[in-house]
């Protein structure tokens, strides 16, 4: 029968040998689900950080549209004077928790476009291309409107900090809603159904 001594110190080595890999596997998670640095800069290049809050009035912005089959030769506008209701999501093909909330942001269009809330996607080409992005949007079946945005431009100036990021301009063109990651159907449905009231 093993002594004491001889049990605490084979518990001791198997806890040692155990330790760094569990270590490595939650540093491993933590850069699975940590966007690059870059990807969620908001300083603008006059060396300001740009925070756009609720109740800011909405900038308007022009990208390069692109579909399933690449970019076109088209332009995808917002202009938060139109009078509509604009829900726009900013993504990142790469990005894991934009994936996750594809099928949710698809089921809103799917509810709420034919109320007259207008959808447009802000794509973002760090660390990827529009090829990826292209792909992306065949394969989570985005059927509206998605401009790619290569340098972050828009990001910036909405202050985007992490992807998803979804900003909803109500019909005078104030920001009426801006939340950060993934969100449930229902906040976001409760945030466009105040909206429409």
């Amino acid at each position: 029968m093993p002594s004491k001594k001889v049990k605490k110190k084979r518990n001791l080595s198997t806890y040692l040998a155990v330790l760094p890999a569990a270590l490595l596997v939650v540093f491993i998670a933590y850069l699975i689900v940590t966007p690059p640095s870059q990807s969620i800069s908001t300083i603008s290049t006059t060396g300001q950080t740009n925070t756009v809050k609720t109740g800011d009035i909405a900038t308007p912005f022009s990208l390069d549209l692109i579909d399933e089959t690449g970019l076109k030769n088209e332009k995808v506008s917002f202009r938060p004077d139109s009078g509509q209701i604009y829900f726009i999501d900013f993504i990142h093909e790469w990005c894991v928790h934009c994936r996750n909330m594809a099928p949710i942001v698809e089921r809103l269009h799917q509810t709420y476009a034919e109320k007259g809330v207008v959808f447009i996607t802000v794509a973002g080409g760090y660390n990827t291309d529009a090829q990826k992005t292209a792909q992306f949007i065949k394969n989570y079946r985005v059927t509206w409107p998605v401009g790619f945005d290569p340098q972050l431009e828009i990001f910036r100036q909405y202050g985007v900090r992490g992807t998803p990021t979804y900003v909803i301009v109500n019909k005078n063109g104030i920001i009426a809603a801006k939340l950060e990651g993934e969100q449930p159907y229902e906040a976001l449905a409760r945030e466009l159904d105040r909206l429409l009231g």
